[in-house]
């Protein structure tokens, strides 16, 4: 071959590969390539969706391409679970992971038809934030008064909550307890049935999140009387925890707001996801709009999330074998 012949060659090769690299560089970087599915459990106007829709709108300012809110609710948010279980390993579809679902969910569910372990939460940005509340009109002024009677007077007291084994439930079981109290849960079918019965007075009181009733705590028809969060809440500072009131810190199992992906999903897609997110959950709209629905907005980091559930787990599932709501 002739020198002018290899060198031809050779300066093909080169411009070959810087061809080939841009193209690689260039498909990196294309990700999303289309809009990302946000698939939420539950139906549309829930608490949760209105959140994920937040999280989605306020997101366009820092993705590409939009995120889309998708409903898929039933089978205790196992159906949603289950479509991105099963979907692409491409960063494509993520879904809102409320993280009582792994140290609760599936310690009761039957049977769940996808490896819990696909789904790898990498952020949050909220927590519930539980409290035992009252008719505003009760008898019972504060949490000394409402003990004192449950003392006096065993299985008198009736706590409401929107059903057997949830966070809800479980709180009022082991605030009763340490309380030394014998109080009877009632399930309902949702918050709002346990709203309802506790302002007809058929029930002492309830267990729900602060989002679930502060528009009725502001319109002076239910009052709290005891809070399960780590510190008091800004909008009822008069209000005590649990803990500091001798009851245990019974937050530590307050589910918070998380994001699962894939697990699969190549790292730099869900490092790309994350750190938009986390913009997302820092934006001032996204704040303002979540904290207007009652919410504590915060980011969290993943490794925060995991140990949430890791330490919720050791005491959920001890209690959920107690009560006969373990799967076997």
């Amino acid at each position: 071959m002739k020198k002018v012949d290899k060198i031809l060659v050779a300066t093909c090769i080169i411009l070959l590969l810087q061809v080939s690299a841009s193209t690689l560089a260039g498909a990196k970087d294309e990700y999303p390539d289309k809009p990302i599915r946000f698939i939420v459990g539950l139906v549309a106007g829930s608490l949760t969706d209105i959140s994920a829709r937040a999280i989605a709108k306020v997101s366009s300012k820092y993705l590409e391409k939009p995120i889309v809110v998708i409903n898929m609710p039933g089978g205790a948010q196992v159906i949603a679970y289950n479509e991105l279980a099963n979907s692409p390993a491409d960063g494509h579809a993520i879904a809102l992971y409320p993280t009582s679902f792994r140290y609760l969910g599936v310690h009761m569910l039957e049977k769940i038809p996808f490896d819990v372990n696909k789904l790898k939460p990498f952020l949050a940005y909220a927590d519930f934030r539980q409290m035992l509340f009252v008719r505003a009109d009760s008898p019972y002024a504060n949490w000394k008064e409402l003990v004192a009677y449950g003392r006096e007077n065993p299985g008198s007291i009736k706590f409401g909550h929107s059903a057997r084994g949830t966070v809800m439930h479980l709180q009022g079981v082991c605030f009763f307890r340490n309380a030394g109290v014998q109080a009877t849960d009632v399930p309902f079918k949702g918050n709002i049935e346990v709203i309802s019965a506790v302002l007809g007075g058929h029930i002492t009181g309830g267990i729900c999140d602060y989002s679930g009733i502060k528009e009725q705590i502001r319109a002076r028809q239910l009052k709290a009387v005891v809070v399960f969060l780590e510190r008091r809440h800004e909008d009822l500072p008069e209000v005590p925890t649990s803990q500091e009131i001798g009851f245990g810190d019974l937050s530590v199992i307050s589910p918070m707001f998380s994001i699962c992906i894939h697990r699969d999903t190549p790292i730099e897609r869900v490092r790309k996801i994350h750190d938009a997110l986390r913009r997302t959950i820092e934006d001032p709209e996204c704040i303002t709009a979540l904290n207007e629905m009652g919410l504590k907005s915060r980011y969290i980091p993943a490794e925060v999330v995991e140990k949430h559930i890791l330490s919720a787990e050791r005491i959920c599932v001890p209690i959920l074998k107690e009560l006969n709501l373990l799967k076997e």
